[in-house]
């Protein structure tokens, strides 16, 4: 069996410093038995870190010079990482009990690829769209009618195979984020993270919802002009589709999109 010896947890920061804080005190707090680096690439050039580090001296801080976007920046991170086992981390997290038991998930089962937990809202509900079943033009129509078939997923207190997990909150060993090449950087913002799980499960490696470790998400504190979003959003929407079944479907998709909005 693999044995992870180091866990590199890679956060990016955008205007999200007053969260960052307490995601980085969550860590240190509930994992000293653990061998971690925590890399932190800081995607906005407005927001100062230095008193952040200054108060974990322990972390690597990386200044971008620009916002290189989700993927870009955590492909960054990676590069000045040394862990045999990754986390990709939002900074508006909180972490809620020892991350050991997702690293023994590894160790004990060679054939999962990526491993994600479960997620929280303030109010401890759990939250939506943390995981889900394949992406596919029909799906969307589905979550579009409010009839998520996702939901089995992300509801179940089971630990259960899936089809992708969200970037809030990912697990994915070194060997197999160098395989497939990273994360695609042609994603700004969205969708990065469905393309990335979607080109490890065509190596044939399993993708595993693990809700027996939950995290506190308090999302979307990165704060964005809502007009700017939906943009980011349609046209990584767009891009998933191109790249992974082609422009017959794209066209539709903008076709229903026109008279739906579809999500």
């Amino acid at each position: 069996m693999p044995n992870f010896k180091k866990l590199s947890i890679i956060i990016v920061n955008y205007q999200s410093a007053a969260y960052l804080q307490k995601c980085l005190a969550s860590l240190f707090r509930f994992n000293s038995e653990i061998d971690l680096e925590i890399v932190v690439v800081n995607n906005d050039k407005k927001e100062n870190l230095n008193k952040i580090k200054e108060k974990f001296p322990a972390i690597i801080l990386i200044n971008t010079a620009e916002n290189k976007g989700f993927g870009a920046a955590c492909n960054l991170g990676v590069k000045s990482s040394q862990g045999e086992l990754l986390f990709f981390l939002n900074p508006d997290t909180e972490i809620l009990r020892s991350l050991e038991p997702i690293i023994e998930v590894f160790e004990k089962n060679p054939e999962v690829g990526a491993v994600g937990p479960k997620l929280l809202g303030k109010d401890e509900r759990i939250q939506e769209w943390s995981t889900g079943v394949e992406i596919s033009f029909l799906d969307l129509i589905r979550n579009n009618l409010g009839l998520p078939s996702s939901r089995k997923i992300w509801e179940s207190s089971v630990a259960r195979e899936t089809f992708w997990i969200s970037g809030a909150a990912l697990f994915v060993p070194r060997k197999i984020f160098s395989g497939i090449g990273g994360f695609d950087e042609n994603f700004f913002m969205y969708f990065e993270d469905n393309d990335f799980c979607r080109r490890i499960g065509q190596t044939g490696k399993k993708l595993l919802y693990f809700p027996d470790v939950a995290i506190c998400h308090l999302g979307g504190k990165s704060s964005q002009d809502p007009k700017k979003q939906k943009e980011y959003f349609f046209a990584s929407q767009d891009y998933f589709f191109q790249k992974h079944f082609g422009s017959w479907q794209v066209f539709w998709l903008k076709f229903l999109r026109r008279i739906f909005l579809i999500k």
